[in-house]
């Protein structure tokens, strides 16, 4: 509630992890520019780009509409899930393999928003069109497009995070995939 009063009337689009480049949060950040002001992007984390993403910040002139948190306590973070509209992943590489930050934000009933890397599960975790949106990775106006379409009205938000809620209990649960994986043994040493 304390994080929802803080910025009262604003769409709250949450992003968590290191500031480093395969992240792509310099295209999170050109995406605020694409947004009114009715958006605010939190970006929860630090790292080696702090500065130079702050830098952008400044420069772009968003600085009402975009704050680098810096680190966040584990057991802040799920406050931040739960306040935000919109979680959105920008990453632009295949070292975001899975992305389980996505499953933290399904676990709270929140739409995503990622990207379409080559050679990545990210875009699997996030099913199109279900659970949320997948643009393609390094497009700032496409992810603003994405985060306008999943926060246009009320229903279409609470859709998609029931939708990506009902995914997180179909297959990220603990003990679901903890079953998965034992299926998957069992009948692999059956061959």
């Amino acid at each position: 509630k304390e994080i929802r009063r803080q910025y009262e009337g604003k769409k709250i689009i949450y992003s968590l992890g290191r500031l480093v480049g395969y992240k792509g949060y310099e295209y999170l950040i050109d995406a605020a520019t694409w947004l009114g002001d009715e958006y605010v992007v939190l970006i929860g984390g630090n790292g080696p780009l702090k500065e130079k993403l702050q830098l952008q910040i400044e420069q772009l002139g968003v600085a009402d509409k975009v704050k680098l948190l810096g680190f966040i306590p584990e057991e802040e973070s799920a406050d931040y899930f739960g306040a935000c509209d919109v979680f959105c992943l920008s990453s632009v590489w295949k070292t975001e393999a899975f992305a389980i930050v996505q499953v933290e934000a399904m676990s709270c009933g929140k739409p995503i928003v990622a990207t379409l890397i080559p050679d990545s599960g990210v875009s699997w975790v996030n099913r199109h069109g279900y659970s949320g949106l997948n643009v393609p990775i390094m497009d700032a106006k496409a992810m603003a497009e994405a985060i306008r379409d999943l926060t246009k009205d009320e229903e279409t938000q609470r859709k998609y995070g029931e939708q990506a809620r009902k995914l997180y209990e179909a297959c990220y649960r603990y003990d679901q995939m903890i079953d998965n994986c034992m299926k998957l043994y069992e009948r692999i040493n059956k061959k």
